[in-house]
């Protein structure tokens, strides 16, 4: 198994340094290639003179002479090397692969249809493939949209279907981009655009994953979410942006520690954020009421983000960040109230590499450190501390809030800490390659409960290829 992992090691690397002549400097016209590709907008190439790079043929491809008929077609390949080890040394290596297509088809102005199948596979891992690993075959996204009103500032527009959900920073609703095998939802969205804010509403049930081929049930989990999502286009002060939110959860099959049964939870929030001059910021603060069970729910949960860029008009740019979080616990295992806190579809290892911890019942400081190189190389460190916030609560992991770590009458509240380095480099328009290396220090309370799947030393190396 070693010397598998070695040459899938050594293959990644060496392909991540393969440098492809097809990639140019961006245009200011033209979009970034991200992870929700639906957002992606290249009417700009109805001027075919503006086509530059290797790929701008299937951008924008005409059905009509007017060319407000067309389809953009894209994909990704993204293959990514993991290593674990436990607390005993005791590990393995394994290959993530997923595959995605997708074609994006506007019909006039008003309709569209976006459809964009996926795969996922695993390869050399000796556990059972999870539903985050693998899923041979299925389709993420299979939308349409019509718009019904538009005019030269205003639009308002109607999603039905299969369909990714991201906003803000992905802390309780994201797509869940760094597993192998995405969130998706199905259902109703109702989407506002104006000069000053954005706004969606919807109502969804989430999505099931099976690992097959075409097998994934439709409308059919026990989880319904809800809700409304508003951000502000421009500033409300001194370049300040602002989000605001209600979102609605039932789990039909909620389990904490402390409470269990159906769980029907409310969550209002907002979050403050600034990302221009030297200073940055990003503040959010999230109440939870409603009830699991008979127990009502009461939690709240805090993000906190400050950073300074000495120089940020330079080529090289050095930032330091400090972060902190604080994600209630339940208080009392006898008073019928849940203080739990639950981020609900936030991305799975929040901190990256190792730190599966998801947001309940702890609260951390994470000072950092990184560097960009015009804006092709980065490299990035940071050390995080970990403890509990409620001795009557334990603690839960990954990307749906298993509970991991039961409380056991156990008084030590530190977790312990984590020490992440990356590396990221952007070979073009369309290759990136990433390397993370993380390792997990125990604290008391994680020392007194050892479980086998307490991860100490994480390593991840992957390429990206978006087009």
């Amino acid at each position: 198994m070693q010397k598998t992992s070695f040459i899938i090691l050594m293959v990644l690397l060496t392909g991540a340094n393969t440098h492809m002549t097809f990639g140019q400097e961006r245009s200011l016209e033209r979009p970034p290639i991200i992870p929700l590709r639906q957002l992606e907008n290249y009417e700009f190439l109805k001027d075919s003179s503006k086509a530059s790079l290797f790929f701008d043929p299937i951008k924008f491809i005409p059905l009509n002479r007017k060319k407000d008929t067309y389809i953009s077609l894209g994909g990704e390949i993204k293959t990514f090397y993991e290593s674990i080890l436990n607390r005993e040394d005791e590990g393995e290596g394994y290959l993530l692969t997923r595959f995605m297509i997708h074609a994006d088809i506007h019909l006039g102005t008003k309709f569209r249809i976006f459809i964009q199948p996926a795969s996922g596979f695993d390869f050399f891992k000796e556990a059972p493939a999870s539903i985050v690993d693998r899923d041979e075959l299925f389709l993420l996204n299979f939308f349409a949209v019509y718009k019904f009103l538009q005019n030269e500032s205003n639009s308002l527009a109607f999603r039905l279907g299969r369909q990714e959900l991201n906003y803000g920073r992905g802390r309780l609703i994201t797509i869940r981009e760094g597993p192998n095998i995405r969130h998706y939802w199905e259902g109703i969205s109702l989407l506002f655009d104006s000069p000053k804010w954005k706004g969606d509403a919807f109502f969804t049930k989430y999505g099931t994953n099976k690992s097959g081929v075409f097998d994934n049930p439709i409308w059919d989990n026990e989880e319904t979410f809800w809700g409304s999502y508003w951000q502000s286009k421009k500033t409300i002060f001194k370049n300040t942006k602002l989000n605001v939110y209600y979102l609605g959860f039932i789990d039909n099959v909620s389990q904490f520690f402390n409470a269990t049964g159906k769980e029907t939870r409310h969550s209002i929030g907002g979050r403050l954020y600034k990302t221009q001059s030297q200073w940055d910021y990003d503040i959010e603060i999230t109440g939870q009421f409603g009830n699991i069970g008979d127990a009502d729910i009461l939690a709240i949960g805090f993000f906190g983000e400050v950073g300074y860029t000495l120089k940020p008009d330079a080529t090289i740019k050095h930032r330091i960040g400090l972060k902190t979080d604080y994600f209630t616990g339940d208080r009392d295992a006898a008073d019928n109230k849940a203080n739990t806190f639950n981020p609900m579809y936030p991305r799975q290892g929040y901190y990256r590499g190792s730190g599966a911890l998801y947001a309940a019942n702890y609260w951390d400081i994470h000072p950092s450190f990184s560097i960009n190189v015009a804006n092709n190389f980065s490299f990035l460190v940071d050390w995080t501390w970990y403890w509990r916030v409620s001795s009557e609560d334990g603690i839960y992991i990954g990307g749906s809030g298993i509970p991991q770590l039961a409380p056991n009458e156990s008084s030590k509240k530190y977790l312990g800490s984590q020490l992440d380095f990356e590396f990221s480099y952007r070979l073009n328009e369309y290759i990136n390659t990433t390397i993370n290396y993380a390792h997990f220090y125990s604290g008391g309370f994680v020392e007194e409960n050892p479980t086998p799947t307490e991860i100490s030393d994480f390593l991840n190396v992957s390429l990206l290829f978006r087009f």
